[in-house]
C-alpha cells in the first residue's frame, strides 16, 4: 500500500491521490465541525475500502456520538480495521488509531485518548489525532488532561502550518476550562484569524464571555460571527444555545424562547447534544419566570427511548431533565435506578453510581418540591460533577438547580455563599445571582448593594463550578 501525505503533512497508508483529496477534506471538516465530514469520510472509503486508518477513525467518530446502537457500528468498524491492517501493513501511527478504537470499546477511553496522544507524539502532523483527543478527554471531564494534550499538541504542530488555528482553539477552549480566562480569549481570537471557519474557538470566546459576566458582547459575537459557522453541523444548535444563554442573562426571555424554537430545536433530532441543549435552555427558562408550555413533552418522548442507552453520564443527565420536566416521573425513576445498578466496568460506569445516581434523584427531588433533599443530593455531588464531562456552562444548570433548592428550602446560609461565589467568580456580573440576591436583601431587609459586597468580599477568588 502507497504512504502519502496528507494536507497537513502526516505519512497515511492510502491507495490513491483521490481517495486522499476526499480524507484532507474530511480533515479539515472535523476540525471545523463541518456538516460535510462524513460525506467526505464516506467517500474516501469508496476511493479506497481498504483503508484501515478510515475504518478506524469512523469507529471513534460513532463512539463520539455516545449511542448504544452505534457501539454494534463502532466494533464493526475495529474488525475490519484490524483485518486490513493485518493485510496490509500500516503505520505505527495508524496501528495506535486501531488501538484507541479497542481501548475505547472495553470502556477505557482514558487509554484511547492515550494512544492518539501517542500517535500525534510519533507525527506531530496528525491534527485529525489531535482533535479526537480533545473530544475524548471533554466527554471524560478530564480537564487536566485536555488542557496537558492540547499544550503538547500545539508545541509539536506549531502555529505556522494549515490547520494550526483548529489546535489553538482546542488550547483555548482547554485553557478556559481550567479558568485562565483572559488567556483562553488571546489564543480563541487568534486561532479565528488563522483559521476563520474554526466554531470551537469562537465557541470557546463565547464561553470566556459567559464566565466573565460580558452577555451583551457575548451575545453580538455570537450573532455577528453566524456566517463564520453557517457550515456546521448541529454544533451550529449549540452556539445558537450559548446565544440564547446570553439573552437569558441579558432578560430577553422572548429572544430567547425565539431561539429556542427556531435554532436550538430547528430539528427535532435526538443526538444526545441537542438534547442537552434543549433541556438545560427550558429548565433556565423555567427559572426565570418563563413558561415554556408543551416544549418539554417532546424532549420527553425523545429521552424515553434513550434511558437504557448507558452510554455517557452527561447524556443521562439531561434526559433525566427532560423526563421530570414533563412530569414523566416513572421513566425518570426507571433511569435513576439504571444508573445506581450500572455493574458495568469502567469509567462511565463508575460515575453512573457515585455522580448520575444522586443528580437524577435531585432532579427528581426538585421537580417533587422536596427542595431540601434536592440541595443535599447536589451539595454531595458538586466537587466531582465535572469528572460527568461537558462544559462549565452546560453543567452550570445543576448549580442554578443547587441555588434555587437553596432558596425553597429555605437555607439562607447556603443561598447566600453559593451567591457569593457565583458573583465571585463572574467578576460580580451575574444577573441570576443578582436578581436572586435583591430578593434575599428584600426579605431581609438589607441593601442589596451592601448584601452583594459581603457576599463577594466573603467568598473564595477563585471558586468556581
Amino acid at each position: 500500500m502507497t504512504i502519502l501525505h496528507d494536507a497537513s503533512g502526516a505519512g497515511t497508508t492510502i491507495a490513491s491521490p483521490a481517495a486522499l483529496a476526499h480524507w484532507n477534506d474530511m480533515i479539515e471538516q472535523v476540525l471545523a465541525h463541518a456538516a460535510a465530514a462524513p460525506t467526505s469520510l464516506a467517500a474516501a472509503l469508496d476511493a479506497d475500502p481498504e483503508f484501515a486508518l478510515g475504518h478506524a477513525a469512523k469507529g471513534l467518530m460513532l463512539l463520539t456520538l455516545a449511542r448504544r446502537e452505534l457501539v454494534a457500528d463502532a466494533a464493526a468498524e475495529l474488525a475490519i480495521a484490524e483485518r486490513l491492517a493485518a493485510l496490509n501493513p500500516v503505520t505505527p501511527r495508524e496501528r495506535y488509531y486501531i488501538e484507541a478504537l479497542s481501548f475505547w470499546l472495553a470502556r477505557r477511553p482514558d487509554l484511547a485518548a492515550e494512544r492518539l496522544d501517542a500517535a500525534m507524539a510519533l507525527d506531530p502532523c496528525d491534527v485529525l489525532a489531535a482533535k479526537l483527543v480533545h473530544a475524548i478527554r471533554f466527554m471524560m471531564g478530564d480537564l487536566t488532561g485536555l488542557l496537558a494534550s492540547a499544550r503538547s499538541h500545539v508545541a509539536a504542530y506549531g502555529t505556522t502550518s494549515l490547520h494550526s488555528g483548529y489546535l489553538l482553539g482546542c488550547l483555548a477552549f482547554a485553557t478556559e476550562e481550567n479558568g485562565d480566562h483572559a488567556l483562553a480569549e488571546r489564543l480563541g481570537r487568534h486561532a479565528l484569524e488563522l483559521s476563520p471557519r474554526d466554531a470551537w474557538g469562537r465557541h470557546c470566546v463565547a464561553h470566556v464571555m459567559e464566565m466573565t459576566g460580558r452577555a451583551s458582547e457575548g451575545a453580538r459575537w455570537l450573532a455577528d460571527g453566524r456566517a463564520s459557522w453557517s457550515h456546521c453541523n448541529n454544533f451550529a444548535f449549540h452556539l445558537s444555545w450559548h446565544e440564547a444563554l446570553f439573552h437569558l442573562e441579558l432578560g430577553h426571555h422572548g429572544a430567547a424562547l425565539d431561539l429556542y424554537d427556531h435554532d436550538v430545536r430547528a430539528r427535532k433530532t435526538d443526538d444526545y447534544r441537542d438534547i442537552a441543549n434543549a433541556a438545560s435552555l427550558l429548565q433556565r427558562l423555567e427559572f426565570a419566570g418563563v413558561e415554556v408550555g408543551h416544549r418539554w413533552h417532546e424532549l420527553a418522548d425523545l429521552a424515553a427511548s434513550r434511558i437504557e442507552d448507558r452510554t455517557l453520564v452527561f447524556a443521562d443527565l439531561h434526559y433525566a431533565l427532560a423526563l421530570a420536566g414533563a412530569g414523566r416521573e416513572a421513566e425518570a425513576g426507571a433511569l435513576s435506578l439504571g444508573l445506581q445498578r450500572d455493574s458495568r466496568l469502567g469509567h462511565d460506569a463508575r460515575l453512573a453510581r457515585v455522580v448520575g445516581a444522586p443528580v437524577t434523584d435531585a432532579i427528581r427531588a426538585f421537580r417533587s418540591r422536596r427542595y431540601g433533599e434536592a440541595a443535599r443530593l447536589l451539595m454531595g455531588v458538586r466537587g466531582t460533577l465535572a469528572q460527568v464531562g461537558g462544559s462549565h456552562a452546560q453543567r452550570d444548570i445543576f448549580e442554578q438547580m443547587l441555588i434555587e433548592s437553596a432558596i425553597r428550602s429555605g437555607d439562607t446560609a447556603l443561598t447566600e455563599r453559593l451567591l457569593g461565589q457565583r458573583l465571585a467568580s463572574r467578576h460580580g456580573h451575574n444577573h441570576f445571582a443578582a436578581s436572586r440576591l435583591a430578593n434575599l436583601a428584600h426579605a431581609s431587609r438589607r441593601p442589596a448593594g451592601r448584601v452583594a459586597a459581603a457576599l463577594v468580599a466573603l467568598a473564595p477568588s477563585a471558586a468556581l463550578h
